[in-house]
């Protein structure tokens, strides 16, 4: 009896693609201040193209104030609901991951105290894709 050779079908390896990060927002250098009692909208990002996202908030040496980031979900120009509210004290650092539920975060700063105190915080937010 006759045996047919056969020939193994090559394994192509499987490379992993390399993981990219970027700055996607970032507040202005320096900090972005903000009085006790008052709410600032501090931008519009688009996260569409990214699998995660990484926040990083920093809230100033010297703020007078608390504050909280804030991440809202938005479509359009529809605020639709919360994403995340994160507290900092003065010089206290926060970082923290969410996976992308949407494909715009609007960004905003919340001042958190007596009447007269001033906060300060640096927001930056990395996408992964």
């Amino acid at each position: 009896m006759a045996t047919a050779k056969v020939t193994p079908t090559p394994i192509t390896p499987i490379v992993p693609q390399p993981v990219e990060n970027v700055l996607a927002f970032r507040t202005i250098f320096g900090g972005q201040s903000i009085n006790a009692g008052q709410t600032e909208e501090l931008g519009v990002v688009d996260v569409s193209r990214f699998d995660k996202i990484r926040l990083v908030a920093d809230e100033r040496i010297g703020s007078g104030c608390n504050v909280m980031v804030r991440l809202t979900i938005t479509e359009g120009n529809e605020l639709v609901a919360f994403l995340d509210e994160v507290n900092l004290m003065p010089h206290q650092q926060l970082t923290k991951v969410y996976d992308i539920p949407c494909t715009k975060l609007t960004v905003s700063l919340v001042g958190i105290g007596a009447p007269g105190a001033k906060g300060a915080a640096d927001v930056l937010i990395y996408g992964q894709y």
